[in-house]
Parts: structure tokens; C-alpha cells; sequence
């Protein structure tokens, strides 16, 4: 959340009293780490209804705030594995991010993440334009996987979405550890994904 509201700011610095060439919208969903199955959370009608509102306030309604929601994407940032030194084969042995290697662009073939090849294209050229490393996160097929609002949101509004995150070691535990480096390398991404890199 941090990175976002990092890129939101600068956005908002940048273009002060311009107006914007499309809407941005950041949401922080509660409830993603019970299943997002809430009023508030992503499997919620939140994000829905305030979608309609503001493109019903725009003047967009019917066929073409579906053509919006077509033409819109969707980033999923959260955090994801990078390889632990301790524990190096619950890791894909292909696949191995490290901290400070950039953000991570979460792929997963059962679409535990949203990213499919569109959102890939778009999130590789706004990194390529920020001059961020990205790297690649696949789980080992053998260790179960957790989940992101990435595909709840993807599926309830049909918006091309693509999962991102900061590496972390030890993932939920009292001390998880990352890169400073990667947290100011997503903020720069999303900044370039919203300018539309």
C-alpha cells in the first residue's frame, strides 16, 4: 500500500491543477487475508458500486461503462516470496526472485494470481520505462500457494488485471524481511503503469 500511495503523490504533484488523462482509482480491500468474503472486502460489492458511481458522475452508463471497464486495467500489489536462503527448495527451481531484484510479477497457471499476457505486456513496459528491474514469481507446483484480491476483482469486473508485489522473506511470521530498494522501484513502476507507459 505504501508504494501506491507513494505513486499516487507524485502523480498528484506532477499534474497539479491538470486534468488527469484518465481516472485513477486505488482501493485497500479489508478482509484479504481471511478470504475477502466481507461487504468491505474484495469479493464484496465495494469496488463494483463505486465504479458505477463514478462513471455514472462521468456521464457513462449502459454499454458504454461496460466498453470502460473493457479498456481498463487493473494492478494487484501486495508481497510475494522471494527465494529463502533457508528453505530454497520450497521455491520453484527455475523461478528464483531475490530482494532487491525488482518488484515481482506473480504468474500462476491455476490463476491463484490475475496476471495474464496483456497485463504482463503492460506492467513489463511501464517497468522498462521507470528503469525498474521486474522479476518473475512462479510458485513450486508442489507447495500450495496463497491468493490475491487479483483474481476477485478480475472475475466480478472482467478488468485485465495483473498481480505485482515486493519480495519478502519469511512471509507472515513476527520479522519479515525486504529491500528498501524494492518498494521505491514498485512506487516507480505504478507511477509509470498510471501515466500509461
Amino acid at each position: 500500500m505504501h508504494a501506491a500511495l507513494v505513486a499516487l503523490e507524485a502523480l498528484a504533484c506532477e499534474s497539479a491543477g491538470a486534468e488527469p488523462a484518465c481516472p485513477i482509482v486505488f482501493i485497500a480491500n479489508d478482509h484479504e487475508e481471511v478470504g475477502s468474503g466481507s461487504r468491505t472486502g474484495a469479493a464484496g460489492p465495494f469496488l463494483q458500486t463505486v465504479l458505477e458511481r463514478l462513471a455514472g458522475a462521468m456521464g457513462v452508463a449502459g454499454d458504454a461503462y461496460a466498453a470502460l471497464l473493457a479498456r481498463s486495467m487493473c494492478v494487484s500489489a501486495d508481497a510475494g516470496h522471494a527465494v529463502h536462503p533457508n528453505y530454497p527448495q520450497l521455491h520453484d527451481p527455475a523461478v528464483r526472485p531475490v530482494l532487491g531484484g525488482g518488484p515481482l510479477l506473480k504468474i500462476n497457471a491455476q490463476q491463484r494470481y490475475a496476471t495474464d499476457a496483456t497485463a504482463v505486456a503492460a506492467w513489463r513496459r511501464a517497468c522498462r520505462a521507470a528503469e525498474v528491474p521486474s522479476q518473475d514469481f512462479v510458485s513450486n507446483n508442489a507447495v500450495p500457494c496463497g491468493t490475491t484480491i487479483g483474481p476477485l476483482t478480475a472475475t466480478r469486473l472482467g478488468i485485465p488485471t495483473v498481480d505485482v508485489g515486493q519480495g519478502l522473506l519469511s512471509m507472515h511470521s513476527q520479522r519479515e524481511m525486504c529491500a528498501v530498494s524494492d518498494g521505491a522501484g514498485l512506487a516507480r513502476a505504478l507511477r509509470s503503469y498510471w501515466q500509461g507507459a
